[in-house]
């Protein structure tokens, strides 16, 4: 139950942190507008999400149900651990995009939020890496967050796009156009997914210890994550050479279905993954 609690939070602090990054990012590269009330929600719910995150951590390591907090563990985590500096420099990043974000100014938010979800980095098997390989852990999955947090917003945006869509209006061709010119965008997110994540498999596995991986809870959550991302590229594949195509096309009824099927599927599987890697963060790799 305690755990429960943990990877809960966990999940949906890294939803509400992708998405306050992802959003405005691709806002920015297709030269839309934005929403500045879902921005400060995102923001205001990261600084929540946080705090319960606290709470839970805390209860996992008192032993105590996340309603009867111990205050006194709590400082303790604030004032003699990372966790402190950590949670000060993501308040502060939350802070700045609610004053950018009701100023209106999304590209200006990107930046502090950007800031936000890469203290992620932080609060899992990165943060406890210690010298020069904790500084090249860190840096690989600051560009794992921001690049999954990209996709992440990418596949928001074009799922409401899409399953608000009217065939018989001009903005077929408007989403048609946002698919193509994510097609740059996404090869670069997944060529950094794929590094990156490659970076950090070694840095918590070991190349000599993968094999050890077959025998624990670990290893098999990590393998469904991996084949959950293979169906991801699958279903961005299919969506940039084939519908992108047919729904450019004269009749584009049938390639909306597909469309809304597809991109549901791929956002679900996202939606897995991070859940995946929440908890996958409070798990021994060997144990």
């Amino acid at each position: 139950m305690i755990e429960g609690a943990l990877i809960g939070a966990r999940f949906a602090l890294m939803i509400d942190l992708a998405l306050l990054m992802g959003l405005p990012l691709f806002w920015w590269v297709m030269g839309m507008a934005g929403r500045r009330g879902v921005l400060v929600a995102l923001a205001l719910g990261g600084m929540a999400l946080s705090a319960l995150w606290l709470m839970a951590s805390v209860a996992a390591m008192t032993g105590n149900p996340i309603t009867s907090a111990d205050w006194r563990t709590a400082v303790i985590l604030l004032t003699m651990t990372p966790i402190g500096p950590v949670l000060a420099v993501r308040y502060g990043a939350l802070l700045l995009a609610i004053v950018f974000a009701s100023a209106n100014c999304p590209r200006l938010t990107l930046i502090p939020a950007a800031v936000a979800a890469a203290t992620l980095a932080w609060t899992g098997h990165a943060g406890a890496t210690e010298d020069i390989a904790g500084t090249v852990h860190r840096v690989a999955d600051v560009a794992h967050i921001w690049a999954a947090a990209g996709w992440i917003g990418a596949l928001v945006v074009l799922c409401h796009a899409v399953l608000t869509l009217r065939p018989a209006t001009a903005e077929v061709q408007h989403i048609a156009t946002m698919l193509s010119r994510f097609a740059l965008m996404g090869t670069l997110v997944v060529a950094t997914l794929v590094v990156s994540g490659g970076i950090n498999g070694v840095m918590i596995v070991g190349l000599a210890q993968l094999p050890d991986l077959a025998d624990s809870l670990y290893g098999w959550l990590l393998g469904a994550k991996l084949a959950l991302f293979g169906l991801m590229l699958g279903l961005a594949a299919l969506n940039r050479w084939h519908l992108t195509p047919l729904l450019e096309s004269g009749t584009p009824q049938r390639a909306i279905a597909h469309l809304r099927l597809s991109l549901l599927a791929e956002t679900s599987a996202a939606i897995a993954i991070i859940g995946m890697v929440a908890w996958l963060g409070t798990l021994d790799p060997f144990a």
